[in-house]
Formats: structure tokens, C-alpha cells, sequence
């Protein structure tokens, strides 16, 4: 009984999908069940609380202009999105939304809006912005068609609703490599910046929201169901320009998805299945004048059934890759004096020829009504076209989850961090051995800092 009314609670946060269609993102986020409302109003809330286990760099050893940040946190180690504490307790979001179909229509048209008002890289700069805003229209058999702003058919990690999820933050590989950062070129020469050895890379500034999974243009998808097979198709061609509802440049991003599922039974996200998925996206970037090719792409595969859950995803991309900001510091000011601090700027790998890729693998266990464990691996690979620059991520992430009812639940998350320099020998483009070797010690001094990281949130559906 408890199970049902879980389910059951699921599926109304999703607009009382019904139990055919249950699993399928394209329909619980796109669509309505026959006889909704004109309007439903929902929402969640989730409260954080973050603490990073951090030590203050030191040996720093050249050159002049970094060796001021000995004694500074490395950014990887603050609290984002402020980046000013090692730990923080926040509303992380607040998403109140309204969604129904359009009265006079025979249910043929839907809509769907949702707002963000909590603390993260969606209101970087805005306190409040829309994170959905769009209409469907079911009138094509075989191809039900979506407009506005919403989420891209990528891989299930970014597809998936927030507030359902099983860990508290992302993988590192769905994070860095599908949620967009968007950059500005910037030139300070009054300030003195990190000398590149490797890559040149492009000295830029990040403006405005991150993507947040998400674009504004128009979906063709639907799906297909015989016998216990349910199979799924999306194109999306959209802006390329995140949650803004404008176009920055005359290019569209082309990103498409395909799936396939066997449904053992129930109903609502957590119903019982093993699916199959394959993804493509493809755009272009306007940098400094020049377009440059953006490409994502990835496979992966799930299975829940009897409280048992196991998935994975691999993911790769090519040319616009955002690097991080170099110094990884706070900004300590300076003048122009050779002994001044760097300051710091957000590099961008803008060719297609630069690469990373990445991965993930998990899985949980709901061994009663109310309680769950989670384990979750994943890794990222970032430059993987030039020695001197790659970095390797990875992080071992350990949860568990307490149902307390339908509409609210707790989790607590303890993730084990490691960024690496794998290739301490390589050489850069420019400059010296003893440069390249006395710039990579000080790469793996700084990320030997990265500290493991413990997560407590409160998600209540309204």
C-alpha cells in the first residue's frame, strides 16, 4: 500500500501521468494525462546543507604571480554557486510552477512553467528566472510537437526531474561536460594572468546563467508501445543559448534521442523497466567572431525492479569545453608589479579538436518502504587531446535516502574526490622543460588539496 501511494504521489508531482506511459521523460515532462486541469499548480523546495573537508594550499612554488595564493582555498573546495564558503546551508532551489492543458483544445494543446527563485548556477545573476516555458501540441500522429523553453533529450542524468533524483549533485561528467557555461571574450592589461604552456586556450569571462540542461526551440518526439517494449524518439533543434530566450547568433543546435524499454510493471519515474538509450547533440559557438563546432554525445543503460536499481552512462564531447578559472582562487587583487597576484580568468578549450569524456555507474537498493542506499562512481576525463593539460576527476559518491512520506524526503550524501595530473612528465607547446615541470607541480599541488565533500538536503514537493 505504502509503494502505491508513493507512486501515486510521484506521478501527480508530474501531472498525473498515466501508468502506460509511465517512465517515458518525454511524456511526464511534455504532456498531460486525458482529463487534466487548466491548471495545476506545483512546485518543490530543497533546502542544502554542504561542508567541504579542505586544507589551505601551500607550496606554491612559481611563478611570481601565483605564489601569492599560497594559503588560499582552492575554488574546488568552496561551496558553489558563491564560492566563498567551505561550507553553507542555503535554499539550494525553489521551483513553484503551474501546468494543465488548454481549455477549448479537446486536450490537444498543454503547456508547462516552472520558475527557479533558490541559489545556484541558474540565478548567478538573476534572483528569479524561468527554467521551463513551453507549449505542446498533440495534434500528429506519431509526432507530438513542443515549443519554447524545456529541457534537451540528452542523456537520463540531465533529463531527469531534480526533485526525484537519487543523489544530491551531479556527476562531474554530467555537469562539466552537458551543463553549459557560456563565456565572453576578456582582455585586462592592467593585470597580470597564469602564463599558458599547454593549449592556448581563451582567456574569457563567464556570463550570465548556466544551462541547466536546457534550450529554447521546438521538440518532435513521441512514443511507441507493443506488447512490453516502449520505445521513445526526440529531435529538438533549438538556440544553442541555454535559458535565455533569445538567439546570441544565426546557428541552431541539432540534439536527438533514442530508447527503447522493456516494462516489467508499475507506474509513475520509478516505474520497473530496463531501458536503453543513445544521444547526439551538434551545434556551433560565436566566439570572438568566429564560429566554432560544439558536439555531446553519449549511451547508457538503467534496470530497477524489486528495489533494485543499476544504471550507466558514457559521454564524450569535442570543442567548446570550459576549462575552470586559472588561478583556481578568489581573486587576491594586484597591481601591475611582476610580484602582483594573477588574475584569474575562465579559460575556454574553443576548437574542435579539443576532447574529454566520461562516466558514470550506479546503483541502489530500496530495502523497505522509506529507506534506500546508493553508490554511485564516475570519472572525467578533460583535455584528453593534450597531455600537458588533462585532468581526471573522480569521485566515489555514498547516499542514502529516508521517505518520510509521498511529498517529502531526506538524503545524505558523503563523496569521496580525487582530481589527478595524470601525465607529470609531458611537455607543453610553449615555453621550457623546467617551466612545464614547475607548472604541473603546482597544478598537482593545488588539486591534491580537493577535499571529500558531505551533503544533507530536504526536498518537499508542494
Amino acid at each position: 500500500m505504502k509503494k502505491t501511494i508513493l507512486a501515486a504521489a510521484m506521478v501527480a508531482a508530474f501531472g498525473h501521468a498515466p501508468a502506460s506511459f509511465a517512465t517515458n521523460w518525454f511524456q511526464l515532462q511534455n504532456n498531460e494525462q486525458p482529463g487534466a486541469a487548466p491548471y495545476t499548480l506545483w512546485g518543490f523546495i530543497q533546502p542544502q546543507y554542504t561542508k567541504v573537508e579542505s586544507s589551505a594550499v601551500h607550496g606554491i612554488t612559481a611563478p611570481a604571480g601565483l605564489v601569492p595564493y599560497n594559503g588560499q582555498t582552492y575554488l574546488g573546495n568552496m561551496v558553489g554557486p558563491d564560492l566563498t564558503h567551505t561550507d553553507q546551508l542555503q535554499i539550494f532551489r525553489a521551483r513553484p510552477g503551474v501546468r494543465g492543458v488548454i481549455p477549448g483544445t479537446d486536450e490537444k494543446i498543454n503547456y508547462f512553467a516552472l520558475a527557479e527563485l533558490g541559489n545556484n548556477g541558474l540565478t548567478r545573476e538573476k534572483h528569479a528566472v524561468f527554467t521551463d516555458a513551453s507549449v505542446t501540441f498533440n495534434y500528429i500522429p506519431g509526432a507530438r510537437i513542443k515549443a519554447g523553453l524545456g529541457r534537451l533529450p540528452l542523456g537520463e542524468e540531465a533529463m531527469q526531474g531534480v526533485q526525484i533524483m537519487d543523489y544530491i549533485n551531479f556527476t562531474s561528467v554530467t555537469d562539466q561536460l552537458l551543463n553549459e557555461r557560456f563565456v565572453t571574450p576578456y582582455t585586462n592589461t592592467s593585470r597580470n594572468h597564469s602564463p599558458v604552456l599547454g593549449v592556448q586556450f581563451k582567456q574569457s569571462k563567464l556570463t550570465g546563467a548556466v544551462a541547466g540542461y536546457r534550450d529554447t526551440g521546438v521538440e518532435v518526439y513521441d512514443w511507441f508501445t507493443r506488447d512490453k517494449m516502449e520505445y521513445a524518439y526526440a529531435v529538438m533543434v533549438s538556440n544553442g543559448n541555454g535559458i535565455r530566450f533569445s538567439d546570441n547568433n544565426g546557428n541552431k543546435d541539432v540534439t536527438a534521442r533514442l530508447q527503447a524499454a522493456y516494462v516489467f510493471g508499475g507506474s509513475g519515474p520509478k516505474r520497473e523497466d530496463v531501458m536503453a538509450y543513445i544521444w547526439h547533440q551538434e551545434g556551433k559557438r560565436t566566439y570572438s567572431g568566429t564560429d566554432y563546432s560544439r558536439v555531446r554525445e553519449g549511451v547508457g543503460a538503467k534496470y530497477l525492479r524489486n528495489g533494485l536499481r543499476v544504471g550507466g552512462e558514457y559521454i564524450r564531447a569535442k570543442g567548446m569545453i570550459y576549462i575552470a578559472q586559472t588561478p583556481q582562487f578568489n581573486d587576491l587583487g594586484g597591481t601591475t608589479s611582476a610580484t602582483s597576484a594573477f588574475e584569474p580568468v575562465d579559460l575556454m578549450a574553443v576548437e574542435s579538436f579539443n576532447k574529454a569524456d566520461g562516466y558514470y555507474l550506479e546503483a541502489g537498493w530500496r530495502f523497505s518502504p522509506q529507506w534506500e542506499v546508493d553508490l554511485r562512481y564516475d570519472v572525467l576525463n578533460k583535455m584528453t587531446n593534450s597531455a600537458f593539460d588533462e585532468r581526471q576527476s573522480t569521485t566515489w559518491t555514498l547516499g542514502g535516502q529516508y521517505f518520510y512520506n509521498p511529498k517529502l524526503r531526506f538524503a545524505l550524501n558523503y563523496e569521496i574526490r580525487t582530481v589527478k595530473v595524470p601525465h607529470m612528465d609531458a611537455k607543453g607547446t610553449t615555453g621550457t622543460q623546467a617551466q612545464w615541470t614547475t607548472q604541473l607541480n603546482d597544478f598537482k599541488t593545488i588539486l591534491d588539496t580537493t577535499g571529500n565533500r558531505l551533503s544533507a538536503q530536504m526536498t518537499y514537493i508542494f
